[in-house]
């Protein structure tokens, strides 16, 4: 018999949220395969799709579809919040969407004003996550979430404002390199934190009996928020604050978490391990980013494009994707879903594919590059591909929906 749990009211809309999610994650995968054999010479609109369909497209429409599990899950939404959840998630779809779309086609006015539409939009649903709290007993995972959607918000302002420099607007060159660290730093490790231990630890403490998941969080938010500024301001103190803030949030979080690590089922074809390897990958992208800011906090124009496109890989891929294919693996039913062993090309194609990627940025090896890029690809694509199956054959909901 199966037994419709109160998470069926928004199953649909998150599962909505996966597919255009995927779906724009194709043209991010697709530009990025051919960009790394070096077989296309593509211009910067289209780079910048790239980033914009991954970043906006795939990562937060699925942290959107996240939220919307996490926030509704074990209770009944009334009439007023449920319209308010559905219509602010298809809204923001529909908005970066097109968003990701006047990236490609280079109209700097139209990015500007989607720009704008998108930001509240995002703004829109940050405010329902928010206002959600209220009706749920808070958890670590719940407030990293918040912590990663005010970021988001952050972000898509300063994004908002480089459109506008973009489009002739005299405004301070700084938000080149404020943008995207608010967004990768501030934003994605929170994300990614959030979605990990949810999913791994299957009943957390209260947050107000977990004061080192509190901290945990508060140093990671003030990191992302010290970072920015620094960059902004030009601030050296701040940007040096990010180290210890980002270092000591991490260890606190796989401390916390050391159990779960451990018995991830790392030789089963589960999710599990995906969660798990989205944790470690924390410690990669931080380590990545202490050296970026101890070597390069006095003029971060000089850091090399190389170093830079490794830290973001390690974050969207490594953190990001390893917890989202993880998160629409339990989803769509997992290991009793139709074609289990796609677990197996997610855990093994994408990540043997991403850190052969990224030694090939780090070392400027040409030849790594060109050999792994389609690896993570490939994988990534063949792992979408049966997700949508999985969900638009029904699999629209999470597992423990039936029973």
């Amino acid at each position: 018999m199966k037994t419709q749990t109160r998470t069926w009211q928004l199953a649909g809309s998150a599962g909505a949220l996966f597919l255009n999610a995927m779906a724009l994650f194709t043209v991010t995968v697709l530009i990025g395969i051919f960009n790394g054999l070096d077989l296309v010479e593509f211009s910067h609109n289209q780079l910048l799709t790239h980033v914009h369909a991954g970043t906006l497209g795939w990562i937060t429409l699925s942290v959107f579809g996240a939220a919307l599990w996490m926030f509704s899950e074990n209770r009944t939404l009334s009439e007023g919040e449920l319209r308010r959840a559905k219509s602010t998630a298809t809204l923001s779809a529909v908005l970066i969407t097109l968003y990701a779309a006047a990236f490609f086609i280079g109209n700097t006015t139209l990015r500007v004003v989607l720009g704008t539409l998108t930001l509240l939009a995002i703004g829109a649903f940050h405010g329902w996550a928010l206002s959600s709290r209220k009706q749920i007993a808070m958890t670590i995972p719940h407030l990293a979430m918040l912590a990663a959607l005010t970021s988001l918000v952050i972000g898509a302002i300063l994004g908002v404002l480089l459109g506008l420099q973009t489009a002739g607007v005299d405004i301070s060159t700084r938000l080149f390199a404020g943008h995207p660290a608010t967004m990768v730093i501030g934003y994605l490790l929170l994300a990614g934190m959030a979605i990990t231990e949810w999913r791994l630890v299957p009943s957390p403490k209260p947050m107000s009996a977990d004061k080192a998941g509190v901290v945990q969080v508060a140093l990671l938010f003030l990191g992302g928020i010290t970072l920015m500024l620094g960059i902004l301001l030009d601030v050296f103190p701040l940007l040096t604050l990010n180290v210890p803030c980002e270092v000591i949030g991490v260890g606190i979080f796989l401390v916390r978490i050391r159990k779960q690590l451990a018995g991830a089922e790392w030789s089963s074809a589960g999710s599990k391990r995906l969660f798990a390897t989205s944790a470690l990958f924390l410690v990669a992208n931080v380590l990545l980013l202490a050296y970026l800011i101890v070597n390069y906090a006095d003029d971060f124009e000089a850091v090399p494009s190389w170093l830079l496109f490794a830290l973001d890989h390690s974050v969207f891929i490594g953190v990001m994707t390893n917890a989202l294919f993880g998160l629409i693996d339990t989803w769509s039913g997992g290991a009793e879903a139709e074609r289990p062993w796609v677990a197996s090309v997610a855990f093994y194609g994408v990540n043997a594919g991403l850190i052969g990627f990224v030694a090939g940025l780090l070392m400027q090896a040409e030849l790594l590059k060109h050999i792994f890029a389609p690896i993570m690809g490939v994988s990534i694509l063949v792992t979408m591909a049966v997700f949508a199956m999985r969900l638009m054959s029904g699999g629209d909901r999470p597992a423990e929906a039936t029973a």
